[in-house]
């Protein structure tokens, strides 16, 4: 059985909120660390590794190259496995046996949108009408919803992270990520301006590869594996502490120093 855990890497040339210079210097000072731990693990797993390098250099297409990269490996692999570079191996438990490859393994989380200081953000963002970044947990739920709404189904308050993702052929032919591209968009763009959202959300909207993955689970009633926070422990402005209990550490707040140092 061929299998593959592979990344993806551009030195991002167009500004965008979740890089700024302060990730960008972590990314440089321990990319070559954090790819050689990557490394190790899939070998561990009897797994090929490669960094693959797109022809693009703005945050978003790099991450909707990610996943049309994993479409073409489930061509010649019989699993595929997608780590940001900036998820570390943390286990001795191997990926490929977890779970069911034949669906889409990705994280797909509650946002509580009563969580009381992101309350307190939102409402005092919107009392001053000041935009809310797209990036922003309940603003990719936002746009997911109201896409869904165009379609007559009201969605959940979850959303998935592709910081991990993986599946084979059949899961990848499921999804139809690549094919729906056309439709997704169209939908993006009609939901921007049909939408019960305050424009302070909707105006700022844009394609995100993790709102189009929720869209298309929830609208085709995809069944898919939600592989858990063990599987994609995110660490991140709000939740800063390692856990021996995560197999996979998904350092989004970029403080590596904070991962490594227990490895």
């Amino acid at each position: 059985m061929k299998k593959i855990i592979y990344n993806v890497w551009s030195d991002l040339r167009t500004p965008h909120t979740s890089v700024p210079d302060y990730k960008r210097d972590s990314f440089i000072k321990y990319k070559n660390q954090l790819i050689d731990i990557q490394k190790k693990y899939a070998h561990r797993c009897g797994a090929d590794y490669e960094i693959f390098n797109p022809p693009v250099y703005d945050y978003v297409n790099v991450q909707f190259h990610k996943l049309f990269k994993f479409e073409q490996l489930t061509e010649y692999y019989d699993k595929v496995v997608y780590f940001d570079v900036d998820v570390i191996p943390t286990t001795k438990e191997n990926v490929f046996d977890q779970f069911d490859f034949n669906k889409i393994c990705v994280y797909d989380y509650h946002v509580d949108i009563n969580d009381d200081s992101y309350r307190r953000n939102i409402i005092h963002r919107l009392k001053n009408k000041q935009p809310i970044s797209p990036m922003n947990r309940h603003s990719k739920v936002c746009a997911k919803r109201a896409m869904l709404l165009l379609h007559d189904i009201n969605g959940n308050d979850n959303i998935c992270n592709t910081g991990v993702f993986a599946g084979n052929k059949l899961a990848a032919e499921k999804l139809a990520f690549s094919d729906n591209i056309a439709l997704l968009d169209k939908t993006l763009e009609e939901a921007k301006k049909d939408t019960v959202y305050p424009e302070e959300y909707s105006k700022q909207w844009v394609r995100n590869n993790e709102v189009y993955v929720s869209f298309l689970l929830e609208k085709f009633n995809i069944e898919f594996n939600n592989i858990g926070i063990q599987w994609n422990y995110i660490l991140d402005d709000k939740y800063k502490e390692y856990s021996a209990g995560a197999h996979l550490i998904h350092q989004v707040n970029k403080d590596f120093n904070e991962t490594l140092k227990h490895i």
